[in-house]
């Protein structure tokens, strides 16, 4: 009887070994008309014990998968591209740094820094949604919609904000030409057009750069950042030209809501180091603003990771028939993913670093720990969002941001560096915990 079996498992050796489970073998079994009857001249009860007996003595050998291309295809000459295009406006903060000396005008650039990342962050998901749903002609309505909504909110906010705290005029117009150009920057890179984005900055790039270098008078940098901003609002009128007017739900505007709300929290801990400086703590501006540089600068180097990372947990679910294996496999793409990244963030600090050049400090030290440490919590953030899981990185952010804020009133010993490094590292810590966790589900990259 056990030979009889023995031969029934041969002649159905392919569906057994590619069977997801008994029941798909029970279901092969009835098709080729062995009933409960049939069953039991084998040796057992009904068809649903001798399939069982069938998939048991069968080693998986799933078929080879569909020669499907990968939804997540790395594009490694765009990625980096973004990131430049993430770090170059940082240029313009530089070059006007001397009018944020005072408190007010320091203030009144992160109100708008997170007032216009709310918006570009929000704008950008409904457009991305509407261009996998709808196509880009919906994209291009909601993305200019979104535009002119952001400039006439955050602009006229900002501009009176600036009256309200004194900021003067200089530190209001940089704070406000920064907030129009990423709104407008954002409409440009969701379109795909990105490209043309370098040659819009390359007006304020190159005087910028003259400037730093102790070339050129500030009268000619601020109208050549004054040129790259009209570039880009062009640039953003003419990418999402013949767009219509569109419809946009109040469940839409929900969904979009996490996705602002990671833009504020996203700003706030990027600028926590100023504004401990406006609260009269010792930051070391040069170190800060290339951490921020590098970091931004990393973006780039994230979104290629990122979509390596995706292309290859497309292929983990095609080739593993067993949840065990696809965990462990799953843990360590993440692992390797994150190692990647850290690795392109610390090359990039490290050659701004020199290039500076920094002092070799303790102070030097824990500041680009912290931001690196941020970095990376940032990347596990992004993964996370991207895989539909932004609940838990909002949470780790707002907990992050509290505890920062709370720390520097009542540790008044302790430098904004150190406060920054602890909760960046504690961050990390739980972001990447949660997301072994749950990324090692399949069900998260559906």
């Amino acid at each position: 009887m056990s030979a009889s079996v023995e031969g029934l498992r041969e002649r159905m050796a392919d569906l057994c070994a590619g069977a997801v489970d008994a029941l798909e073998v029970t279901a092969g079994l009835e098709a080729e008309g062995v009933n409960d009857e049939a069953a039991k001249e084998y040796g057992h009860p009904d068809v649903f014990a001798l399939a069982e007996d069938l998939y048991a003595r069968t080693p998986r050998r799933p078929p080879p998968p569909e020669n499907a291309e990968a939804p997540w295809r790395p594009e490694p000459l765009r990625h980096l591209l973004r990131g430049a295009l993430f770090g170059l406006p940082g240029l313009c903060y530089v070059s006007g740094s001397q009018v944020l000396d005072g408190t007010g005008a320091g203030v009144l650039l992160v109100f708008s820094l997170l007032l216009s990342w709310a918006f570009s962050q929000g704008t950008a998901y409904l457009g991305y949604v509407r261009l996998g749903l709808a196509g880009r002609a919906a994209a291009s309505g909601v993305l200019r919609y979104g535009l002119a909504g952001g400039t006439l909110a955050v602009v006229p906010a900002t501009v009176g904000t600036g009256v309200l705290l004194g900021a003067g005029t200089m530190a209001t117009a940089l704070s406000a030409g920064l907030s129009a150009y990423l709104l407008s920057a954002t409409a440009v890179q969701v379109s795909g057009a990105e490209v043309w984005l370098l040659p819009a900055l390359l007006p304020g790039v190159a005087a910028g750069t003259l400037h730093l270098a102790g070339h050129g008078p500030p009268a000619a940098v601020w109208g050549a950042w004054a040129v790259s901003l009209a570039a880009t609002a062009v640039l953003a009128l003419l990418c999402t030209r013949g767009a219509g007017r569109p419809k946009v739900t109040r469940a839409d505007l929900r969904a979009a809501l996490p996705f602002a709300l990671f833009g504020v929290l996203t700003g706030g801990l990027l600028t926590y180091t100023l504004l401990c400086a406006l609260a009269g703590r010792p930051v070391p501006s040069g170190t800060t603003t290339v951490a921020v540089l590098s970091l931004s600068l990393s973006m780039g180097c994230a979104e290629w990771v990122l979509y390596a990372y995706r292309r290859r947990v497309h292929d983990l679910l095609r080739s593993h028939t067993g949840m065990a294996g696809f965990t462990r496999a799953a843990r360590t793409v993440l692992a390797r993913a994150l190692v990647q990244y850290l690795a392109a963030l610390l090359a990039i600090t490290a050659a701004a670093a020199v290039i500076a050049p920094l002092p070799a400090t303790a102070v030097t030290a824990r500041t680009l720990g912290g931001f690196a440490a941020l970095g990376c919590a940032f990347f596990v953030a992004l993964v996370l969002q991207a895989c539909g899981r932004i609940g838990a990185a909002l949470a780790g952010y707002a907990c992050a941001l509290t505890a920062e804020a709370a720390a520097v009133p009542a540790l008044p010993d302790a430098a904004p560096a150190t406060v920054q490094l602890a909760a960046a590292c504690g961050l990390l810590v739980l972001l990447t915990i949660h997301a072994g966790r749950v990324l090692a589900r399949a069900t998260s990259h559906r």
